[in-house]
């Protein structure tokens, strides 16, 4: 059964910019965000921000990103969201049977979690991973994936992602048309270069701890 992890190049965490150099601890949380990925039964695909010249983006973001088994793809839509949802179609277009968006800065999230949250989705599923809940925000998502048969555009057309809540109300509707839906464990996404003291926290004694984007985390002033 043929798999996808869908990632997007800057989100949430802006990363490769069109004219300047990107900032080394952002480039070290994606580049060991697919590293970590390579361990997965699944092909990755990195989807760039629609450019002027999409096979230049795709050299200087080789270039850039160095070696590596996943798929350069430009993103095409009018937004993020949009965007998001013809990836989506991108995948299953080509008979991928199932597919995984992931936040682009997950450094510490294991690649076996990653695996159990594809196998988990059967004929007519579908997967959420919400991020914990913080003060100042609560109910995002740090992954979103379906099955072939569990496809839905309406996850994107009816859902506006950029509200507060969304893992709840992407539940309800995906429970509303008969999903399967599972809901994997919490995980909390690198979302700003703020967040590197709890990174560095969080991975002592692990060994994420060995990882670039953790070693220049810790050396990050608070």
């Amino acid at each position: 059964m043929k798999s996808a992890v869908l990632i997007f190049a800057n989100h949430p965490l802006p990363v490769l910019g069109p004219d300047t150099e990107p900032d080394a601890l952002a480039l070290a949380l994606l580049k060991d965000t697919l590293r970590n990925l390579a361990d997965v039964d699944a092909d990755v695909f990195l989807f760039l921000d629609p450019g002027q010249d999409p096979s230049q983006d795709k050299d200087q973001a080789r270039a850039t990103l160095g070696a590596g088994t996943f798929k350069l793809v430009s993103a095409l839509g009018r937004n993020r969201t949009v965007q998001q949802r013809n990836a989506f179609r991108l995948v299953f277009s080509r008979q991928y049977e199932r597919a995984l968006l992931l936040d682009n800065a997950c450094p510490d999230l294991p690649a076996h979690a990653v695996q159990t949250a594809l196998d988990s989705l059967g004929w007519k599923g579908a997967c959420i991973g919400p991020v914990p809940s913080s003060g100042q925000e609560s109910g995002r998502i740090y992954a979103l994936g379906f099955h072939t048969e569990g496809w839905m555009t309406e996850a994107f057309d009816q859902v506006d992602h950029n509200r507060p809540d969304l893992f709840h109300r992407l539940e309800t509707l995906l429970l509303f048309y008969e999903r399967k839906v599972r809901v994997l464990p919490e995980y909390a996404p690198i979302t700003s270069l703020g967040q590197c003291a709890a990174l560095a926290g969080r991975c002592q004694g692990t060994r994420f701890a060995l990882l670039p984007s953790v070693r220049l985390a810790e050396k990050r002033p608070a």
